[in-house]
């Protein structure tokens, strides 16, 4: 236990490293992710992704662990140990120093879209357990009432891992796991997740987006997605109450309008999330930045 914690004040997230993986020489090495980094770091030809940055999303949702510090200085050191380090968005990379670079995340976009429903239904997929869902979450409930007040019938889905700690709320249905989270949202009006100004890309906006399902969160929900205000509506950064309860009724009373917004945003996203879109930009990024072979 105490050469763990050792060698974690040294290396932190680094017990990857421990396995002493073999990298071949004349290969190119790819860490998907941060935790992974300590395995391909120091290789001639390696590459490292960072999701979401721990130093930019703790004061968006308050507080700093001792867990939040290790987890920052993995973050940092990922990126000082590999020729080519990548980040999901323009501000993760800013962040983390001039040789980071932006490359878009990728994410399945079906073949067809859904059809947004008739009734006024939204909905939010999520772990519950995840402190900035959390908050989002409040945000949503602190609107829900006004929409109720204004939508009559109005419905808020929520699904997911963990308990979203609500109790019985009027108009607010809590489904618990799915083992397919489009069949939820394929019977929604709108995905409401009016995000916290935490960092990285979204994977329940990227995937309500992909079905061509209206969104409606903060630009922080959008982070890191090649997607402007015709595919996706945004509100304010603290957005609860009245900004986020009008946006919400604006969407239920508007169908056609809601159904070009989401055809807009899941064309956007398709023309640069889509696997051969975001594999073409990533190889040019790493192609640049690597060494000549």
């Amino acid at each position: 236990m105490w050469r763990v914690k050792g060698r974690a004040l040294i290396r932190p997230r680094g017990d990857v490293a421990t396995h002493s993986w073999r990298l071949p020489d004349d290969a190119f090495v790819l860490a998907e992710d941060v935790l992974s980094a300590p395995a391909v770091a120091g290789h001639a030809c390696s590459a490292v992704t960072v999701h979401y940055l721990t130093e930019l999303d703790r004061p968006a949702i308050g507080g700093l662990r001792l867990r939040d510090v290790q987890d920052v200085r993995s973050q940092r050191r990922s990126v000082r140990g590999v020729t080519c380090p990548t980040a999901y968005s323009v501000r993760v990379a800013g962040a983390l120093g001039p040789r980071v670079r932006a490359v878009p995340a990728a994410i399945a976009v079906p073949d067809a879209a859904v059809e947004p429903s008739d009734r006024p239904v939204a909905a939010c997929v999520a772990d519950w357990s995840w402190p900035p869902n959390r908050v989002a979450l409040s945000r949503l409930m602190g609107a829900w009432p006004q929409v109720r007040a204004r939508v009559p019938g109005a419905l808020l889905r929520l699904a997911g891992y963990g308990d979203p700690g609500i109790g019985t709320f009027a108009g607010v249905e809590f489904l618990g796991p799915v083992r397919d989270t489009s069949e939820v949202l394929a019977s929604t009006s709108v995905l409401a997740f009016p995000c916290p100004a935490t960092s990285g890309p979204k994977v329940k906006v990227m995937e309500a987006l992909s079905l061509g399902l209206p969104v409606v969160t903060t630009a922080a929900g959008v982070e890191g997605l090649s997607v402007t205000t015709d595919g996706y509506v945004e509100v304010p950064a603290e957005a609860s109450g009245a900004p986020l309860a009008d946006a919400l009724v604006r969407i239920f009373r508007d169908p056609s309008g809601r159904a070009g917004i989401g055809a807009t945003g899941r064309a956007q996203l398709a023309a640069s999330h889509a696997p051969m879109a975001a594999a073409r930009t990533r190889l040019a990024v790493m192609d640049a930045c690597l060494p000549a072979r």
